[in-house]
């Protein structure tokens, strides 16, 4: 019912995707690498410029919008280069039948050599299901060609085409996690939980449209099925993000925090406010600013900090912002 972004920028023409970390941003036009750059503000007199990366995130992403490869930069250093294939459904079913043959051929691929991707691979031999390999595409990895998956993710999906289930595994094709969905009859997610190979749940998040205030609401639950987070999105008549309001939760369900966001009409964060669980006043607020190359995406964000002490706002001139800036490569 929805799709997580970043704050402000709520994107409605789909569901939350059921492949929420295969999928890039969605953006228009389509992009086909987005890099994202934390940056580490440099002062020069009153002002403050933007320095260098601190953090670099860096995503390629095919026509479909789903992710080719990502990469993780600290600083220049890299940190991680993952790069995925996607197998369609013919030749997920294949893989499997060729792991059904083995086990008939061998006596011991039954016994000792049997996996949890065994067992999920004769479980679901009638069903619709697809496949996604993940790979280390670190320099340190080799060729291509000698690579082999750190972890393989299969889809199975319902009879509307949508993800219901992904079951994820790792190297040695034992099964870590398993990830369901539900959806309303509009196909909009209402439901997503995560457990662990066990079948105990891990993490759970429920989605909601409330229509009387024109909001969308996000639940977040924990191991014991308690609540640590809900965000209420509250909406403009044209779908753009107008308020987000993000309250977390102690083990006990008590308040912890909130976070007040008021966006502008492009469904960007203009002004934030965060407040003590018992406080009616915000203890700091931060306000945003944003350039926007030529297609309309914005390319640079600073968040500045704005302290509030007894009613009276104090910007913070000694505190560098926060910098984020990004460049689109677009198809």
């Amino acid at each position: 019912m929805i799709r997580l972004a970043a704050a402000c920028l709520f994107l409605l023409p789909a569901a939350l995707s059921a492949q929420t970390d295969l999928k890039c941003p969605d953006f228009r036009p389509r992009a086909r690498t987005v890099t994202t750059s934390r940056m580490q503000p440099l002062r020069r007199g009153k002002d403050w410029l933007p320095g260098t990366p601190k953090s670099v995130n860096s995503v390629s992403c095919d026509m479909y919008g789903m992710k080719m490869e990502e990469a993780e930069y600290d600083g220049k250093t890299l940190v991680l280069k993952q790069s995925f294939v996607y197998l369609e459904k013919e030749d997920s079913k294949a893989l499997c039948d060729k792991r059904r043959s083995e086990e008939k051929l061998t006596s011991t691929f039954s016994e000792e050599a049997k996996s949890s991707m065994d067992d999920f691979c004769r479980a679901n031999k009638k069903k619709d299901f697809g496949a996604v390999f993940v790979y280390d595409a670190s320099p340190s990895q080799g060729r291509e060609t000698a690579r082999k998956p750190i972890r393989q993710i299969f889809r199975i999906f319902n009879a509307r085409g949508f993800v219901a289930e992904e079951h994820s595994f790792d190297p040695l094709m034992n099964l870590e996690s398993v990830t369901l969905y539900a959806y309303d009859k509009g196909n909009n997610v209402t439901e997503m939980t995560v457990n662990d190979a066990d079948g105990r749940q891990l993490k759970r998040e429920t989605y909601a449209w409330n229509k009387p205030t024109a909001s969308r609401i996000r639940s977040v639950y924990g191991q014991n099925n308690e609540l640590r987070a809900k965000t209420v999105y509250a909406l403009r008549e044209d779908g753009t993000l107008r308020r987000e309001l993000l309250t977390t939760y102690d083990s006990g369900e008590q308040p912890l925090a909130k976070t007040e966001t008021y966006c502008d009409g492009k469904g960007l964060p203009q002004t934030e406010l965060t407040f003590d669980a018992d406080s009616a006043e915000a203890k700091y607020e931060y306000t945003y600013t944003h350039k926007f190359d030529k297609k309309g995406n914005w390319t640079e964000q600073r968040r500045v900090k704005v302290t509030v002490y007894n009613g009276v706002r104090m910007q913070d001139d000694k505190r560098p912002p926060e910098i984020t800036r990004r460049d689109f490569i677009y198809y």
